[in-house]
């Protein structure tokens, strides 16, 4: 008999209190035999599941009771994600996750299983994206380029969500992909998207080489590639990592302050314009008439482009910009 035997659960559980009685357990239990015992490891893993099993049955019994639990401990059943070995135990501790989708009304929740049950015939990926909250993972340009593909999105607000599903990496062998990723691995494939406006409202494939050259010019190592990009309509610009989760939290978890280069070289990013946008249209022509404007402009997309990413926390710096910016826009009025 042991008062606090902590080792019978796994660490992400800690939050639950209960008694544990069985027949195998010997009566006099050393710490020796808690920590090494094979009936305890087994003991464990039993608890494990069928707490699984109880939660995954309340949340069908009662979904807004469960909701309001997840709430509160979610943080848990994310650690016990990030933190157990096996794969099969990651996506059993998976289906007690919950978001919202681009499928279902604002604050309707839902689960891996039940996004799996509305895929569409061969399709094999489940695509997520972080954001604060709904209005800006809705708004931002990565949900808009992931459009055309008319596929749902998970929605993921809390900030371990991303590590989270990084280390679960599939579901019921369906692979998790961030909308991010899949737009990287669509240009690698080379798929083909349709032009949200008429070439007669885009930039010439001409003029769009010259403003790219124009552009790499200017920005330097800071960017690895500009390219033009279909898939923006809304959004003037966007910037592309092939693996966009990972740096995003390698960025988060390093101590030292980084230069915009250093960041650059770690991200090796990718500036994809919409040839269409009526900034990009005009920067185009500003390059030549005013320089030092064309210049101020391409700068402020640059770092609008890294903050939609997650890229650049401390959008400080851009403050005297943008009241550069500011003034030259009301010098005419």
């Amino acid at each position: 008999i042991q008062t606090k035997a902590t080792e019978i659960l796994p660490k992400w559980l800690r939050f639950l209190r209960g008694v544990v009685d069985s027949e195998d357990i010997p009566l006099n239990l050393s710490r020796e035999l808690l920590q090494e015992s094979t009936l305890i490891r087994k003991l464990r893993d039993v608890l494990q599941q069928r707490i699984i099993k109880f939660l995954m049955d309340q949340s069908k019994k009662e979904p807004e009771k469960y909701a309001k639990f997840f709430e509160d401990y979610g943080l848990f059943i994310r650690e016990g994600i990030v933190t157990t070995q096996e794969q099969d135990v990651r996506e059993d501790i998976g289906k007690l996750l919950r978001f919202e989708s681009s499928a279902l009304p604002a604050g309707q929740q839902t689960n891996l299983k039940e996004y799996g049950s509305r895929m569409k015939a061969g399709t094999r990926n489940i695509y997520y994206l972080c954001a604060p909250n709904r209005h800006l993972a809705e708004h931002s340009p990565y949900f808009e380029a992931m459009k055309q593909k008319d596929m749902e999105v998970l929605f993921c607000y809390e900030q371990f969500d991303e590590l989270t599903l990084l280390h679960l990496r599939e579901f019921d062998k369906k692979k998790l992909i961030s909308v991010e990723t899949d737009i990287v691995v669509d240009h690698y494939k080379e798929e083909k998207y349709q032009d949200s406006k008429p070439a007669s409202e885009r930039l010439t494939e001409e003029q769009a080489e010259d403003l790219i050259s124009w552009m790499r010019n200017n920005l330097g190592n800071r960017v690895t590639n500009i390219k033009v990009t279909p898939r923006l309509d809304t959004h003037p610009a966007m910037i592309t990592v092939l693996e966009m989760g990972a740096a995003r939290h390698f960025l988060r978890t390093q101590q030292m302050a980084r230069s915009t280069e250093e960041r650059a070289q770690i991200l090796q990013p990718t500036l994809e314009i919409n040839a269409g946008h009526d900034l990009i249209k005009k920067m185009h022509s500003l390059k030549e008439s005013d320089s030092a404007l064309a210049q101020l402009l391409l700068e402020q997309i640059y770092d609008n482009a890294m903050i939609a990413a997650g890229l650049n926390d401390d959008p400080r710096p851009m403050i005297a910009r943008l009241n550069d910016l500011l003034t030259r826009a009301l010098e005419k009025h």
